[in-house]
């Protein structure tokens, strides 16, 4: 209140958007080296949509339909005296992104369930653990529903034979499962005989740390994905003796097929202990590789500071994002940046304007020039755009 008794009432923030637009439209990437971009400054003091036609970026009322063509990419809803950004409609699939390296602290704290893009790869964060305290492993699974993580033993008579030793019989320390859909004689197989297999066609490493890639496997014979666990009885035993890892470590799993690398969905389980810094790129020294042109040689790290796990951008070509899961408030003070296919939109909350009637206001526009000094200096990779390369 004022002096008067009377309630005062405070002036609404504005919402300054800055929209970056690449020329080239490939694979809804980002060229964060890019010396030619369209870009545009509007100040918004309401709740507006964001579209772009072509390369020309757009802010719109809320509730006027866009243009035919129009691409939709973000609204800015005011609410409750604050700014959110949320997806353009409840009904679209497209994701907003979170531009990491523009984050004010340089990194962006991993929770489990993120979707990590890099380039145009992407990862699941599936588990993380930090403390050795109480003895938790890697889960190894790939879905939600945990439909393919266990497998029965079969009602087996006595004379069941195992299909990969030819012996008859089982004990509780090696039982004869049916891990497949094989029927007959080759319905069965003693658990030891298959890890024995499973394990030398995921060629585990003995290390250290427990760090290694799992991949589920397939039967040759009837092309069934074998389980990750086994129930026999009561007891639940893992298919693959994988190695124990040590804490503090993390899973992730990759989400898009690499076909130099990973032909199938999997999961890279790596171990932060004594302060290791996990590597993701393109390079030889990476401890999470990846061989695709839109991946910089050291493109991200993730380290264990304080109890957490830090995701961070090392400046690399078509940067690092982190899936948006809801609508996000913007706070005064610190910008973010949102990617969404091959625009990038920073958002700063500032001062209202001086708007007649509060309609957006396009501040600044260029469609050519150097605009890449609003970014980090690069590494200087010189990656090809994904457009150029074969596989592409």
């Amino acid at each position: 209140m004022d002096r008067t008794g009377s309630l005062s009432v405070q002036p609404a923030q504005a919402v300054q958007v800055v929209s970056s637009t690449w020329q080239r439209d490939s694979h809804d990437l980002f060229d964060f080296e890019a010396h030619h971009l369209n870009t545009k400054t509007f100040t918004v003091p309401k709740s507006m949509k964001c579209i772009r036609s072509g390369t020309d970026v757009q802010m719109v009322p809320e509730h006027v339909p866009p243009p035919a063509g129009a691409d939709p990419l973000l609204r800015l809803v005011q609410k409750d005296g604050a700014f959110w950004v949320d997806k353009a409609s409840p009904s679209t699939s497209k994701k907003l992104w979170l531009v990491v390296r523009d984050l004010a602290t340089c990194g962006h704290k991993l929770f489990e369930s993120d979707i990590i893009k890099l380039g145009r790869f992407k990862f699941r964060v599936r588990q993380m653990v930090a403390s050795s305290c109480g003895g938790a492993q890697p889960e190894l699974r790939l879905d939600d529903t945990g439909a393919t993580c266990c497998a029965e033993a079969p009602n087996a008579e006595n004379n069941s034979m195992c299909r990969i030793c030819l012996l008859e019989g089982s004990s509780p320390e090696d039982p004869l499962i049916a891990p497949c859909q094989c029927k007959g004689s080759i319905e069965c197989v003693h658990l030891g005989c298959l890890r024995h297999w499973v394990k030398g066609r995921l060629n585990l490493s003995d290390n250290n740390s427990g760090s290694y890639f799992y991949r589920p496997l397939a039967c040759e014979l009837c092309k069934a994905v074998y389980p990750a666990y086994v129930h026999v009885g009561s007891d639940r035993f893992p298919l693959v003796e994988v190695p124990r890892t040590t804490a503090p470590f993390i899973v992730l799993e990759n989400m898009v097929r690499d076909s130099q690398q990973h032909a199938s969905r999997g999961l890279h389980v790596i171990s932060l202990a004594e302060n290791k810094l996990l590597k993701l790129g393109r390079g030889h020294e990476s401890d999470v590789r990846i061989a695709d042109v839109s991946i910089s040689r050291c493109h991200a790290t993730i380290r264990f500071h304080r109890g957490q796990f830090v995701l961070e951008d090392h400046n690399s070509k078509f940067g690092t994002l982190v899936a948006m899961k809801k609508p996000r408030a913007l706070d005064p003070g610190n910008s973010i940046s949102i990617q969404v296919g091959r625009t990038v939109l920073s958002l700063t909350l500032q001062p209202p304007p001086d708007l007649g009637h509060g309609a957006a206001s396009v501040v600044q526009s260029s469609t050519s020039g150097d605009h890449s000094c609003r970014r980090r200096p690069s590494m200087g990779l010189g990656l090809r755009s994904p457009d150029e390369h074969p596989e592409g």
